[in-house]
């Protein structure tokens, strides 16, 4: 009888498993630091990182297939150093890729019109760490500084612009974390510190100038880990909320207004990081990384319902993070060392697909 329950119960686990199966393992890109991550039409992955050849340094640049966990297609770009910060992949345009190469002083802008086997470059001129660029609205791409005091600068597509961050808001105790999403046809800006505020650009004039900002919604002390997005459904923000010993994660919309929605739980976890994104259909998803698990949550179009957090992964040392929803799944990177130099293992793992209502 003992031999016949042990049998059942082994059967019914073997069960669960084929219900529930594991997510694949992440692939291994190369090594370096900071990747940035973008995805097209197709699913495709177009990841780009900074690495150290010695003396000099470059930007490896590599395109995943979807369903797939290695680089179909890889090109080293030569730069004159190794970099400090975030890279930054941009999709403008089918066949067209762009790479923000983030040196400091000068600031590469890497265009591609042949689908990334060849680049040209022009430099933006001197730029702190970047956390975040943009394309768009319109044929513009706009950046923010990684780092105190929070900077905002745009350019056009071609690079020409500014040769600076024209633009500061908050001083470096208040500059923590950063983050740049779409507000309508403007921009959103946050910032967390001291205290978490926002500073807002209706998409009346010209960004560089800082009297076309105003001061934002403010989401109060406590906060120091900030993420946004923007796109089809809105304007989203997500942190996290600690009272005493109680920490949870929550989203909040940006209204056209420009105040906040109710707030919207999405985890009781307190993340070291939060990476969020949002698709070109609207759908969205938040990554974190909760000590040695990493965790995602997924939204529907509209923003209304969000999926409970799903596992991604454990282990593999998620740090600097970066994610990318398309209309055919999306991607997360990541490069296993939360500074901005070094070689590091660069990972790659396919995010969960967002709900379908």
């Amino acid at each position: 009888m003992g031999g016949l329950r042990i049998a059942l119960l082994t059967a019914a686990a073997g069960l669960l498993a084929g219900a529930a199966p594991a997510a694949a393992a992440p692939g291994f890109l190369g090594t370096g630091h900071d990747p940035g991550v973008a995805v097209d039409r197709a699913g495709t992955a177009h990841v780009a990182w900074l690495t150290d050849t010695g003396e000099t340094g470059a930007v490896e640049y590599c395109r995943v297939p979807r369903g797939k966990r290695a680089c179909a297609t890889r090109v080293a770009i030569p730069l004159e150093n190794d970099g400090f910060g975030k890279v930054q992949v941009l999709l403008p345009r089918p066949g067209v890729v762009q790479i923000v190469a983030p040196l400091l002083d000068p600031t590469p802008l890497l265009t591609s019109t042949d689908g990334g086997l060849t680049f040209a470059r022009r430099d933006l001129g001197e730029l702190p760490a970047v956390e975040k660029a943009l394309y768009g609205p319109g044929d513009f791409i706009s950046i923010v500084s990684g780092s105190g005091p929070a900077a905002f600068g745009r350019w056009a597509a071609d690079g020409s612009g500014p040769g600076r961050l024209p633009v500061s808001f908050g001083s470096a105790t208040e500059s923590l974390s950063t983050a740049l999403a779409p507000f309508g046809s403007g921009y959103a800006l946050f910032f967390s510190g001291l205290a978490t505020r926002s500073v807002l650009f209706n998409g009346v004039g010209d960004p560089n100038l800082q009297q076309n900002w105003v001061e934002g919604p403010r989401l109060g002390r406590g906060r120091l880990e900030v993420a946004a997005a923007g796109g089809r459904s809105g304007t989203y923000v997500a942190y996290v909320q600690r009272r005493g010993s109680r920490r949870a994660t929550y989203v909040r919309r940006l209204r056209s207004s420009g105040r906040l929605a109710r707030a919207r739980r999405v985890s009781r976890d307190d993340p070291v990081g939060l990476a969020f994104a949002q698709g070109p259909r609207g759908d969205m998803a938040l990554v974190w990384d909760d000590l040695d698990t990493t965790y995602a949550v997924r939204s529907t179009r509209s923003g209304r319902r969000w999926t409970r957090p799903k596992r991604l992964f454990r282990g593999n040392e998620p740090a600097d993070m970066r994610i990318a929803v398309g209309r055919r799944g999306g991607w997360i990177v990541w490069d296993g060392s939360a500074g901005n130099t070094g070689q590091n293992p660069i990972r790659i793992a396919a995010l969960p697909r967002a709900p379908r209502r």
